[in-house]
């Protein structure tokens, strides 16, 4: 099906002060007022986008990552078909604490979200102050990925410079469209900034195979050998048999 209008409603859960309202004030403005997230503990704001002839209206609930919004929060993934869990590179245990928010979604959408993205913020900062390294991100997906038999894609931003952020979102509406069986004349490809976790566990790095292929090298040279001492041991046996004879 085109030409047709859709309602996307999408909500950014994670820690507080892990940018995630930074997040939906670079992609689509600052929204109808932060006292929302005050007062019932969620901010949202709306976003018009047009792909091929559909127009999809995004609808981002930005969450409330303190605790004490916890007895309310769960309301606000009714309806949601999407979920972009964000941490903060400089935190691994923001990163961790991902498994609860994820366990929060799937129970407050009663596990109607279809797609869900893990986003590592804040890369503009310096190297140095990085905690979570993009493989420790990746095998914590897999993980959550092994454990709960749902997909993730990895992204990593920056809602400063706007690394990553639009590239995001764009992947986001063509995934969302196709998983409604709505067909894409132009597929988009994942950026190099995105990483499907489902083929990132399918497909081994080369280095991986290399060293694999190495090691197997190297065993059946031992092997080799270890059957040409068992030929040697076997002779001297047999001619230690016929001595006794």
């Amino acid at each position: 099906m085109t030409g047709k209008k859709w309602n996307f409603k999408i909500v950014l859960a994670g820690d507080g002060a892990v940018g995630k309202t930074s997040i939906r004030e670079r992609y689509m403005g600052k929204g109808f007022s932060g006292d929302y997230l005050k007062t019932i503990g969620a901010d949202f704001a709306s976003k018009k986008v047009k792909l091929e002839d559909n127009e999809i209206t995004f609808q981002i609930w930005d969450l409330a990552g303190q605790d004490s919004y916890s007895a309310v929060r769960s309301t606000f993934y009714k309806g949601a078909i999407a979920a972009l869990l964000v941490f903060d590179i400089q935190d691994q245990q923001t990163m961790t604490n991902l498994r609860t928010w994820l366990e929060e979604s799937i129970e407050g959408s009663n596990s109607g979200i279809l797609v869900y993205f893990v986003i590592a913020n804040k890369i503009d900062l310096p190297s140095e102050n990085r905690r979570v390294s993009q493989k420790m991100a990746l095998e914590f997906c897999q993980r959550l990925m092994t454990e709960t038999g749902i997909n993730f894609y990895y992204s990593e931003t920056s809602a400063l410079t706007g690394q990553n952020i639009q590239e995001t979102f764009d992947f986001l509406a063509y995934t969302l469209l196709e998983a409604n069986n709505v067909k894409i004349t132009k597929k988009k490809d994942l950026t190099p900034g995105i990483i499907d976790i489902k083929e990132s566990m399918m497909e081994p790095s080369s280095g991986e195979v290399a060293v694999s292929a190495e090691e197997f090298k190297k065993l059946v040279k031992k092997v080799e050998k270890l059957e040409g001492k068992i030929e040697t041991i076997q002779a001297i046996l047999k001619q230690l048999v016929q001595k006794v004879k």
